[in-house]
């Protein structure tokens, strides 16, 4: 499954690409996420609990962050398998100055397998853009509040 689009913080850079890289502000507006903790250099582990209609579970991942070039863009990488099923993945988050605001555009592939996916199929790439977008307006209304 593809994953792209953009969002407009009402912040400068700095302090998005802050917001982005603090996994306290993360955990907080993740959808489904219980934990987040760091256990390397730009390397997490988390719980999430996330459900497609009736199939719901909980999922252990590890997400890493690469290419780190700040303030400006990295690359996520997340594995992730629960009950449910898998997710794989790989997406790069890219920031501009856009006068005053920030501009922030994505792109990337998600795998999604078993049960989840043979169930939710037609559900999940409208189901994965609700959550993005919902995360980002959460990230969104952080950036503005912490200015």
């Amino acid at each position: 499954m593809k994953l792209e689009g953009e969002f407009t913080f009402n912040a400068p850079r700095e302090k998005v690409w802050s917001i982005l890289n603090d996994p306290a502000v993360l955990k907080k507006h993740m959808p489904g996420c219980e934990s987040l903790e760091a256990v390397g250099d730009d390397q997490y582990e988390a719980v999430l609990k996330i459900g497609v209609g009736a199939i719901k579970g909980s999922y252990k991942a590890k997400l890493t962050l690469k290419d780190k070039n700040p303030p400006e863009s990295y690359t996520l990488q997340i594995e992730g398998s629960g009950r449910p099923g898998f997710v794989k993945g790989e997406g790069r988050v890219h920031l501009k100055d856009l006068a005053g605001q920030t501009a922030l555009s994505y792109s990337g592939e998600l795998q999604v397998g078993g049960l989840i996916a043979r169930v939710g199929q037609r559900l999940l790439g409208t189901i994965s853009e609700k959550m993005t977008r919902q995360f980002f307006q959460d990230l969104g209304a952080e950036a503005e509040a912490a200015q």
